[in-house]
């Protein structure tokens, strides 16, 4: 048996064998998270098998089984992991149970029940064949013209990073390894929500003494609390982007706080360094940013495939950032058993999982925690006594999506 195929190794024995196996293109793919929703089936299916790619996100269902199928049989078999929106629930999935927002969450002043929130959306994404959630939101709600500020737990550091663990642990479960338990994603790193006139995914005014005093102790807590995976953002901090920031995600992340799981970027945020934040002049300069300042996925940008092949053959990029990259992200995947038991999708489960009596019980009791009465003291709202039926109106009306 080779060692990596060995579950009575650990997960850094049976890494370090892996990454010894790969070529370049194998380890290149892995570093690449691919949009199911923006390609083509074909195109996806030769992203597998021709190109190793190392996670989807957006896929749901018999299309995932498809797709693992198709990793496992390739030359090493490394099982993909399939990451989805499940911020307040399953909620991408018609029938799965649906939470309140985090920030109706925040107000139920409850980590034990977000906790079991966690859970429940965990044995409910898993159910699914899918491994990991970018959730929870720790960006600090403190703008309301930002308009994610109903993602975020509200305003206060210490809150949020106290609901954030809570909901970590109910995510990742006992061991990772269970079959119940999906992978955490901590977002956005660092200070998202805090850009200039609350425009999204802008400049960011802050200090470095900012960031240490606000921003930064809610991801102390994830990481902390075992957080696996966390989310790198847009934003740029003193006109450098996080994305391209060694001092943000190797110096502060990794070794101070001392985080050990993946980093992955937002949507693209490689590819903005060209055509957004312009410190980059082509793909390749703005993939050996990303690669250099501690991105360990990206996310939807997948010209960064060629372009790091590219860069370590022309000696632009060492072949040892990319070791260390994916060997963060195989450690997580040996972790959670997926080369032992790469869950396939188990129908059977799902619909006795999904919005089961004992799931609809933890979110009646977190929506009930979570409402917030106002006193009408000076009879400001134009509401009265006779009232009996109100009309819910506009695009999102009856949007369950939405």
């Amino acid at each position: 048996m080779l060692h990596y195929r060995n579950p009575a190794l650990s997960p850094e024995e049976r890494t370090q064998d892996l990454l010894s196996r790969m070529t370049l293109e194998e380890k290149a793919g892995q570093m690449i998270q691919v949009p199911y929703s923006e390609i083509s089936r074909e195109d996806a299916m030769e992203w597998v098998e021709k190109r190793f790619a190392g996670s989807f996100l957006h896929v749901l269902g018999k299309e995932a089984q498809m797709l693992q199928d198709r990793a496992l049989n390739t030359r090493l078999g490394s099982p993909l992991i399939f990451g989805i929106d499940a911020i307040h629930g399953h909620a991408l999935h018609n029938g799965a149970t649906v939470f309140p927002s985090q920030l109706g969450m925040s107000c139920s002043w409850n980590p034990e029940l977000i906790r079991q929130m966690g859970r429940v959306t965990g044995r409910e994404v898993a159910a699914d064949g899918l491994h990991w959630t970018f959730s929870p939101v720790l960006c600090i709600g403190r703008d309301l013209r930002w308009g994610r500020i109903n993602e975020t737990f509200g305003e206060d550091p210490y809150l949020i990073g106290e609901l954030a663990a809570a909901m970590i642990r109910g995510y990742q479960g006992e061991a990772l390894s269970d079959d119940s338990s999906i992978l955490a994603c901590a977002k956005h790193y660092l200070a998202y929500g805090e850009s200039t006139g609350a425009r999204d995914a802008q400049e960011t005014p802050i200090s470095e003494r900012k960031v240490r005093e606000i921003f930064l102790p809610p991801f102390r807590k994830a990481v902390e609390a075992g957080c696996a995976t966390l989310m790198s953002a847009y934003l740029a901090i003193d006109g450098t982007p996080v994305t391209a920031s060694r001092k943000y995600l190797r110096t502060i992340l990794k070794e101070e706080l001392g985080f050990n799981g993946f980093v992955v970027t937002d949507w693209n945020n490689t590819g903005a360094l060209t055509n957004g934040q312009f410190i980059a002049s082509d793909i390749d300069e703005a993939t050996r940013m990303a690669v250099d300042a501690g991105n360990d996925m990206l996310m939807t940008t997948l010209e960064s495939y060629d372009a790091l092949i590219r860069l370590v053959k022309d000696g632009k990029l060492p072949e040892k950032l990319l070791d260390e990259a994916v060997g963060r992200i195989l450690r997580i995947k040996f972790a959670m058993g997926l080369f032992d038991n790469p869950r396939k999708i188990s129908h059977g489960r799902k619909p006795r999982l999904f919005a089961c009596p004992e799931h609809l019980k933890v979110n009646e009791q977190l929506t009930r925690e979570s409402i917030v009465l106002l006193e009408n003291k000076n009879n400001l709202l134009p509401l009265n006594g006779n009232i009996r039926e109100i009309a819910v109106i506009g695009p999102n009306a009856d949007d369950i999506r939405a």
